[in-house]
């Protein structure tokens, strides 16, 4: 991504932080003080998600002014990572902050919402969540599952992954062992590998001792984080799984409704400004990365033309398979595609 257009998207997204920073706390009658205990899915401490979760949890127990309480807990700490939403279903932990990635074998339809093979860029995805009825969708899907979705985390296009052997054709995927997450993961089956979820926590033991023989996880900043780099030595560009990723801040509707409207507002709008801070804060961590990848002896190597392809039509028949077998698929697949069609002339241009 190059400056201008990093400014460009940053300017547009400004919108999403502007609520935030003018947000005062309510005068008048105090509401009951909330206290949420909340679970991350991934360490504090990791780039973009982690700090995300923490930057979340701060500047709501800052600006509150004692209407909520967050302690925030992380990955592990309470329950496992992929166990969260079940927790906050079951009213066992009050709210989580997760990946709807990690729900897919659920509600197929809920992976639309945590990154799409061959989709939007940052821009397209918040623009369809908040203006194109996407979030509307969202919430139908967990409202009927007895949890209330608050889209908290925005990243921009992640790498396209680590493999033990250079990738260069289709045919070199078959029979690879990999880690990939949601829709992604049935393009690469469609093309011959095998895929399994892993937790953040239980991707670096596994390629160590050879059960993957590759992954994908997130962007560079993130990559670094956990130390792939030690053991494989192909990293791929570009992120054509996930050119942009949404994480969520999940609630347990009967904590959701018991809280005052002032309160579900300070939520919503502090998840907002943490979908731009979080944006923002690994633009320059992920050259860095980068840079450290390479004195670490990794081959930075771009996908080609004949792979890049591959995916885009495996995708495709991934789509059209999926919307067949599930109407809310299928629901969600055609208002993403709508509003993207209907963006397509301007988006064209810009670029």
């Amino acid at each position: 991504m190059t400056k201008d257009s990093f400014t460009f998207k940053a300017a547009i997204l400004g919108a999403i932080g502007a609520a935030a920073m003018t947000f005062t706390v309510p005068g008048g009658a105090q509401a009951d003080t909330v206290r949420l205990q909340v679970q991350s899915a991934w360490p504090l401490t990791l780039p973009a998600s982690g700090r995300d979760a923490q930057h979340f949890a701060d500047t709501i127990n800052a600006l509150s002014g004692g209407s909520l309480n967050v302690r925030l807990h992380a990955a592990g700490a309470l329950v496992p990572p992929l166990e969260i939403f079940d927790a906050v279903q079951r009213g066992t932990l009050d709210a989580g902050y997760t990946s709807p990635l990690y729900v897919a074998g659920k509600w197929p339809a809920v992976q639309l919402f945590g990154g799409v093979p061959m989709g939007p860029d940052v821009i397209g995805y918040v623009g369809w969540l908040y203006n194109g009825g996407g979030l509307d969708l969202w919430r139908e899907i967990y409202g009927a599952e007895g949890v209330v979705t608050v889209p908290c985390g925005l990243m921009d296009s992640e790498a396209g992954g680590w493999y033990r052997n250079p990738v260069e054709t289709v045919d070199d995927l078959q029979g690879m062992r990999l880690r990939f997450a949601g829709l992604a993961g049935e393009v690469m089956r469609r093309l011959g590998a095998s895929t399994v979820l892993l937790a953040g926590g239980d991707i670096f033991p596994n390629l160590e001792r050879g059960v993957i023989d590759g992954l994908e996880f997130s962007m560079p900043a993130i990559d670094a984080a956990m130390g792939f780099e030690q053991i494989v030595k192909n990293y791929y560009l570009p992120g054509w799984h996930q050119p942009a990723a949404i994480n969520e801040l999940i609630i347990n509707q009967r904590r959701w409704d018991g809280m005052s409207a002032d309160q579900q507002l300070m939520i919503e709008t502090v998840c907002r400004e943490t979908m731009l801070w979080g944006l923002t804060s690994t633009y320059v961590e992920n050259s860095q990365a980068i840079q450290s990848f390479v004195e670490a002896g990794v081959e930075i190597r771009q996908f080609s033309d004949e792979l890049l392809e591959a995916f885009d039509a495996a995708t495709q028949e991934v789509m059209a398979e999926q919307s067949a077998q599930d109407p809310m698929f299928a629901r969600v697949w055609e208002s993403l595609s709508e509003y993207r069609a209907s963006g397509e002339q301007w988006e064209n241009l810009r670029r």
